[in-house]
């Protein structure tokens, strides 16, 4: 089943009393620290793979609160084994950003991850590799200083 010509990226956090720590995740094939990210499926929505990523590569056995950040990068499509299958002239894909709020949730990695640390704000952006990701952190950690997170996703 082709993929879809988009990406998504989730950015797991937890409430542990008055701190917030978020997870980043070690990917067994480059060996280097991010968030969620993967792409939709044939007739998903961003929402809906990213719902589905979540459940796949943290193993979760319920449903979690989704919220939808302001965070896009864009992505080379050359990068994606599926680009013959997207439009002619698709070029870059989109990355859509959400946050997963894992507080008192265990999380049980999938074989695309080899380990799983909960970090505060500064040492989680020092370990995560992309750019997109950094930003994601970083939008994610002010809002949720501000008590601004959007309404979740359904």
């Amino acid at each position: 089943m082709p993929r879809e010509p988009f990406q998504i990226l989730v950015m797991p956090f937890r409430r542990v009393g008055e701190q917030v720590e978020f997870a980043v995740l070690r990917r067994q094939d480059m060996k280097l620290w991010q968030a969620v990210a993967g792409g939709g499926e044939a007739g998903e929505s961003p929402q809906q793979a990213a719902a589905r990523e979540a459940r796949e590569e943290l193993g979760l056995d319920r449903a979690v609160a989704l919220y939808p950040l302001q965070t896009t990068a864009s992505i080379p499509a050359r990068f994606f084994a599926d680009r013959d299958s997207w439009p002619a002239g698709t070029y870059v894909v989109p990355e859509h950003s959400f946050a997963a709020d894992l507080t008192d949730v265990e999380i049980k990695l999938s074989d695309e991850h080899t380990a799983v640390q909960w970090l505060g704000y500064k040492a989680a952006s020092e370990l995560l590799r992309f750019d997109s990701n950094r930003t994601a952190l970083g939008e994610l950690h002010e809002r949720l200083l501000a008590t601004d997170l959007p309404r979740p996703v359904e």
